[in-house]
């Protein structure tokens, strides 16, 4: 599992080749998932992450550079949503 220094899970929306967009969680070759747009991979990563509490999302732009990071913190096991992040703002 992908964990950063702290033990929280690491999941990551980054181009992949052919210009999909990946969810990758860190320290794991193969992706997760693959998007044709970074909002439906943003969308589902946090979905994702929801589903973990601690967890960290890092979203990258099609140039590579880190454009997003998102600390997951679920305040109540019974509404997880109000943890959820609205990927709609994002560029694809």
């Amino acid at each position: 599992m992908g964990f950063d220094q702290k033990g929280s899970l690491v999941f990551r929306v980054q181009q992949g080749n052919a210009g999909k967009w990946i969810v990758m969680e860190a320290g794991v070759e193969k992706p997760l998932a693959s998007f044709d747009t970074q909002k439906d991979a943003s969308e589902y990563v946090f979905d994702l992450a929801i589903t973990k509490d601690g967890s960290k999302v890092e979203i990258f732009s099609e140039y590579g550079a880190q454009i997003a990071e998102v600390k997951v913190v679920i305040f109540s096991e019974h509404a997880p949503q109000i943890a959820k992040v609205d990927a709609a703002n994002l560029s694809r």
